[in-house]
């Protein structure tokens, strides 16, 4: 009896390993594991993205100031035209009817004004001997003076038909090309309050100019003269080049979203570019080449509770704070000496009272953090990357492994493209920097995940 109780105790406690080991095996293998990265030399760009319209440097628009009907066309679309060449002619049947009946009426009015200055002289003399009266005399000026300006406005009238007559020959007013042709042989068009386009020229094809609309939280980024990356639908994977030329101080308002119009350049020597093309355009306002840098998500990566816990960690409160204190404390032991070190310094490595007014401001990361806010410990650095695009640098926090263990440290951060961040520190090629944790369970992930950009992810900025 004794033996059996015994065996069913043996089966009993091997049923309990099996199931105590089955559980921590599945423990371990369901267990999330740290994403991380390391730091790698490249490139970094700063830029501002937006969409624009391309379109001739020059886009002049033909129009005409007499009303008729389009006898002929002599230029199409596509053809090429010099400076005063013939474009199209008005009917012209009525326009020289009305400069015959105009010169008519300058040769009436030539006759009725030598009349006039005839009798003006007769009374002239016969007053001077006392042979007309007075007022017979102005009554003769009068009549005179009102065939001369009657005569003048017959001459504009002759004016005025003569140029119209001229009118109805349509002309290039440029060396260019025809973009667009409105009308057509027989068409009738009536020149009354704005004068109707026939055609559209381009003076230049090799010289395009790009409109385009950015917001106002980028435009104080960019300058004249920053090079310029576009791309067009028609050409997908190529790029064109170009550079800013102007940037417009009227703005337009869309939705309650301010934009401001940025001109940009760019050659077109194999005429691939369009007039009309829309356009994605990269304006690259800050560049570094071969820089030591990190992902921009290690520098957004904080862990949570929840997080730490799953990976078997004991969790404090207040131990990200007491860790965070800590590496900007050594940071800031590794940039004081530098400071204190200058050959310009004084006794006890602080400046001379006389240098101290030549002493250059503090650069922005020295002075604030991001945004222009004080940075922790007396104002030292900010404990948040600066934002993207911002260009200014700052500290970011960023957690790495060692020993299998998560630490924090801080880091001086410069540019940052949005993918990557500038390191300004100096970094252990080598070292394994947490960028996120991958979730080998979706039950574990965080249901915010998606909201703060991963899991174990801070929202971004």
């Amino acid at each position: 009896m004794k033996k059996k109780y015994l065996r069913y105790t043996l089966i009993a406690l091997l049923i309990i390993v099996a199931v105590v080991a089955y559980t921590q095996i599945r423990k371990k293998s369901s267990r999330p594991e740290w994403r991380t990265d390391k730091p790698s030399m490249g490139t970094i760009r700063e830029v501002v993205t937006a969409t624009g319209s391309i379109n001739p440097y020059e886009l002049v628009e033909v129009g005409t100031e007499v009303s008729g009907r389009i006898d002929k066309i002599y230029k199409d679309f596509n053809d090429r035209v010099r400076k005063g060449e013939l474009l199209a002619k008005l009917d012209t049947e009525i326009l020289s009817t009305n400069l015959e009946s105009a010169r008519l009426e300058v040769n009436k009015a030539r006759l009725s004004l030598n009349k006039a200055r005839l009798d003006f002289e007769n009374y002239q003399g016969l007053a001077a001997k006392g042979y007309a009266p007075q007022y017979d005399l102005q009554q003769a000026e009068f009549t005179y003076r009102q065939a001369e300006q009657t005569f003048n406005n017959a001459n504009l009238s002759l004016q005025r038909a003569e140029k119209n007559l001229r009118n109805a020959s349509i002309t290039s007013p440029i060396d260019g090309v025809i973009v667009s042709r409105e009308v057509a042989a027989g068409q009738t068009v009536a020149a009354s309050m704005s004068s109707p386009t026939l055609f559209t020229i381009a003076n230049n094809l090799d010289q395009m100019q790009i409109t385009a609309n950015v917001d106002e939280a980028d435009i104080g980024r960019i300058k004249e003269g920053m090079p310029v990356e576009f791309s067009v639908d028609a050409y997908a994977g190529e790029q064109f080049m170009g550079f800013v030329k102007q940037i417009r101080l009227k703005s337009t308002t869309e939705q309650n979203v301010v934009s401001y119009s940025v001109i940009i350049d760019a050659d077109n020597p194999g005429h691939k570019l369009l007039p009309g093309m829309t356009t994605n355009v990269t304006i690259i306002t800050q560049s570094k080449e071969n820089v030591l840098r990190i992902p921009e998500t290690a520098s957004r990566f904080s862990p949570s509770k929840e997080v730490w816990e799953l990976f078997g960690l004991k969790w404090e409160d207040g131990m990200v704070n007491e860790a965070r204190k800590q590496a900007m404390e050594k940071l800031m032991s590794s940039v004081k000496p530098s400071r204190d070190k200058r050959p310009d310094a004084g006794p006890a490595g602080k400046p001379d009272r006389a240098d101290k007014a030549k002493t250059p401001p503090r650069s922005g990361m020295e002075r604030s953090g991001s945004g222009g806010r004080p940075g922790p410990f007396g104002g030292g650095f900010a404990g948040r990357p600066a934002p993207f695009g911002g260009g200014n640098g700052g500290i970011s926090m960023i957690w790495v492994l060692k020993d299998k263990t998560p630490q924090l440290i801080a880091v001086r951060t410069g540019v940052s493209d949005g993918a990557f961040v500038e390191v300004l520190s100096e970094l252990d090629p080598k070292l394994e920097i947490i960028t996120g944790v991958n979730y080998k369970d979706p039950s574990q992930a965080p249901v915010n995940s998606a909201i703060q950009g991963g899991p174990g992810m801070r929202p971004r900025f």
